[in-house]
C-alpha cells in the first residue's frame, strides 16, 4: 500500500512536471502582448505590480530584451530583478487576458486597472470588472487557464484562436500603448 501510494505520486510529479515543461515552451513560443514596434507590456515595469504595488511606467534607460521583446523598467534595480529571473515577474499567458484564457480565447488588457498578483503570479484581465470577476472566481479560473494555455497559445500563434482587441469595444475606452492616468 505505501509502495503503491509512492508510485501514485511520483507519476503525479511526473504528470505535473511535464505539464510545467508544456506550458513552459508554450509561453515562450506564442504571442507576446507587445506594441508594434516590440514593447512588451505597452511599457509597464512588470516588476513595479508585485514590489511597489502597481503599474509604473519604464523607460529605455533600463531595457531588457526577452522573449522576442523589449521589457521597459522604472529603474536599474527592477531591471536586474527581472534579468535574473523574468518566469517570477513576466504576466501570465504572455500578457493576454487571464480571463479570457481560462476560457479559451484571447483577449487585450488593462494594464493600469485590470491587473491582480496572486501567489506571486502576475494576471492581466480586459478591464477592473473582469479582474474583479477573475480574482473572486480565481480557483477555477487559475486551472482552467493553465489547462487551456497551450492550445490557446497555438491560436494565437497561427491565427485561429478567437481575439477580442479593445478597439472592438469603444466603450471601454481604452487605447495603447496605454499610459496612467
Amino acid at each position: 500500500m505505501m509502495m503503491t501510494n509512492l508510485m501514485l505520486r511520483a507519476r503525479q510529479g511526473v504528470l505535473a512536471m511535464t505539464f510545467t515543461v508544456a506550458a513552459g515552451l508554450a509561453w515562450a513560443e506564442a504571442p507576446m502582448n507587445k506594441t508594434a514596434d516590440g514593447i512588451a507590456m505597452d511599457g509597464f515595469d512588470v516588476v513595479a505590480y508585485s514590489l511597489d504595488g502597481g503599474p509604473a511606467k519604464g523607460t529605455s534607460e533600463h531595457a531588457v530584451q526577452h522573449q522576442g521583446a523589449t521589457w521597459l523598467f522604472a529603474s536599474a534595480e527592477h531591471a536586474d530583478l527581472f534579468r535574473a529571473d523574468p518566469a517570477k515577474y513576466a504576466p501570465m499567458y504572455n500578457g493576454w487576458c487571464s480571463y479570457a484564457a481560462s476560457e479559451g480565447y484571447g483577449a487585450e488588457v488593462d494594464f493600469v486597472n485590470g491587473w491582480a498578483v496572486i501567489d506571486g503570479a502576475l494576471y492581466l484581465n480586459w478591464d477592473k470588472e473582469v479582474r474583479d470577476l477573475f480574482v473572486s472566481e480565481q480557483t477555477k479560473r487559475i486551472p482552467a487557464g493553465q489547462s487551456k494555455w497551450v492550445d490557446l497559445a497555438k491560436g494565437l500563434t497561427d491565427g485561429t484562436a478567437e481575439f477580442y482587441p479593445h478597439s472592438s469595444d469603444p466603450a471601454v475606452g481604452i487605447s495603447h500603448p496605454q499610459q496612467l492616468n
